[in-house]
């Protein structure tokens, strides 16, 4: 008889982690972008060098049009490379700012409440889900570097330190919302509202002056006492049916 083969497990999908989605447009940065002009500009240095070297021992050499070829590709290089440090740096401060926000929201699992990170769409990716017993919280994050205050004018959005938002981050976290909001209500059959957040990440403050809106916006150091403070309205067993689909949704 022959033995019987070893049932093999599939692998276990693993919840995302904040800023999971950035991490990932880092990656593929790399491998698409970075690496490519990187290996072809070393390449044509180094058939260059090959080509001098050739010259000064006598044999035929054609070192001028690989220099110019090496010059071009350096010159590509550079415009490349320049725009990817623009690019990766705008993706730390990202990363940043949702890994400072996840821990700040570590401070709700002693109210009862479970959050979720980098739930991933058609096409873009939420930052963060709260789930507990004020409701459901969909969190869009933004590191935002300098210092001073944050506004809302009706009508006319958000204004950092007096300059209009150039990102409408109110837009995209009522989306967000819209978007857990039906994912609930198809999953669970409930008709739940999601709470539209906005969380700065810096050293700013904002101006506790809003009207005719239904997101609002904290910083990192007001945002749980406002989850916190909300009335109850969810049932231990409504949180934990939308919980564990959301906890689907946050797994890859």
């Amino acid at each position: 008889m022959f033995p019987k083969k070893k049932k093999t497990n599939p692998l276990l999908k693993v919840q995302r982690l904040p800023g999971q989605s950035l991490r990932d447009e880092k990656e593929r940065l790399i491998d698409n972008r970075l690496t490519l002009f990187y290996w072809s500009t070393a390449v044509l240095w180094a058939l260059w060098a090959v080509e001098e070297f050739h010259a000064v021992t006598n044999h035929p050499p054609e070192p001028r049009l690989l220099l110019c070829l090496a010059i071009v590709a350096t010159g590509i290089s550079v415009i490349v490379f320049r725009r990817l440090f623009q690019a990766f740096r705008h993706l730390n401060r990202g990363e940043r700012g949702e890994l400072r926000v996840a821990e700040v929201l570590d401070d709700l699992r002693s109210h009862g409440y479970r959050a979720f990170h980098d739930l991933t769409r058609d096409g873009f990716n939420i930052d963060h889900v709260v789930v507990g017993p004020a409701g459901v919280f969909a969190i869009e994050t933004k590191f935002q570097s300098g210092q001073g205050e944050i506004t809302f004018r009706n009508g006319e959005g958000l204004f950092i330190d007096g300059f209009p938002e150039e990102k409408d981050s109110l837009k995209q976290a009522r989306g967000n919302a819209r978007e857990i909001h039906q994912l609930i209500k198809d999953n669970c059959g409930l008709y739940e509202w999601v709470w539209p957040l906005v969380v700065f990440v810096g050293n700013w403050r904002v101006k506790n002056d809003w009207r005719s809106t239904d997101a609002r916006v904290f910083t990192t150091d007001r945002l749980v006492n406002h989850i916190v403070n909300q009335q109850p309205r969810l049932k231990q067993s409504e949180i934990k049916l939308i919980a564990s689909h959301l906890e689907r949704s946050a797994k890859s």
